[in-house]
């Protein structure tokens, strides 16, 4: 009689056991992400429908450069966002290296303009910038250089205009 409850009580141990390693083993592969998927998951759904190749991506930053007040340009695409970079003279005022964004627009195509999201970022390096006088909380005045740039725009593939 002994011999059958000890028999039980390892069978229910053994069990016990699994059930622990089965809910652990479960639990992992929930909450740890799947090795061998993309790290956007599905959201990059149709991309290969859109063409954007090397040479599109080329026009763009040829036309930026075309402009004699851009010293350099460059674009990388992440996802579903294209990053196009691009340095200005130092001359070159706000709403002019704007208009530069704006312009290139047209390099892009419509199909690759409503799919992607497209960010802009415009830096002056040689830029000086303008000193102010600021008082700091314990009364102090300290000169600070206040600078304009870097400056960034976003256009939203579902939007026709940049938001800066």
């Amino acid at each position: 009689m002994k011999e059958k409850k000890r028999r039980k009580i390892k069978i229910g141990y053994i069990f016990a056991l699994v059930v622990i390693v089965a809910v652990i083993g479960v639990s992992i592969f929930l909450i740890l992400p799947g090795t061998g998927s993309s790290k956007y998951g599905d959201r990059l759904e149709g991309i290969e429908k859109v063409s954007f190749n090397k040479k599109d991506q080329t026009k763009i930053t040829d036309k930026i450069e075309s402009n004699e007040n851009v010293t350099k340009a460059s674009l990388d695409i992440k996802g579903k966002i294209i990053y196009i970079i691009y340095n200005v003279k130092s001359e070159l005022s706000l709403d002019d290296s704007k208009k530069i964004a704006e312009e290139s627009l047209d390099a892009i195509s419509d199909e690759v303009k409503s799919y992607y999201d497209i960010q802009y970022i415009i830096t002056k390096k040689d830029e000086k910038g303008t000193t102010e006088t600021k008082t700091t909380d314990d009364g102090e005045t300290k000169e600070v250089i206040k600078k304009e740039f870097p400056k960034m725009g976003y256009k939203n593939s579902k939007s026709s205009k940049i938001v800066w």
